[in-house]
């Protein structure tokens, strides 16, 4: 299974809680789950677009870090990588080192003081 999940998209309450029901139904059926968009900062509207991404990534190591340790403490689920071959280092960097979740006030702090918006409304 492929699909979008990072902390701004799992605020909403619809995404989040079909998010789960599936999330538990390929685990009890042994299915693996691929995750994507975990670097995603907004849609790119009307930002210069920079990266080869479709939305506007995360840019910085220490954002980057915390969305990737962000999926990562998700037991079960694969983090895939942005498609914007630039970024793939830091993702790749974070991944490897990899201790703990950060918290959701640290979270919020960064989708607030980042300006990010939802993909998918």
């Amino acid at each position: 299974m492929l699909l979008p999940y990072n902390f701004i998209t799992m605020q909403n309450a619809y995404y989040g809680d079909n998010f789960e029901a599936l999330f538990q139904t390929c685990q009890e059926r042994n299915i693996a789950v691929q995750t994507i968009k975990s670097i995603a900062l907004r849609p790119w509207m009307e930002h210069e677009h920079t990266r080869s991404t479709w939305y506007q990534p995360l840019e910085s190591p220490e954002d980057i870090d915390r969305a990737v340790w962000w999926v990562l403490a998700r037991r079960g689920a694969f983090l895939n990588s942005a498609s914007d071959v630039d970024l793939l280092p830091l993702v790749l960097d974070a991944a490897e080192r990899f201790h703990k979740a950060p918290g959701d006030d640290e979270m919020q702090e960064m989708i607030t003081r980042l300006h990010s918006e939802p993909l998918f409304v």
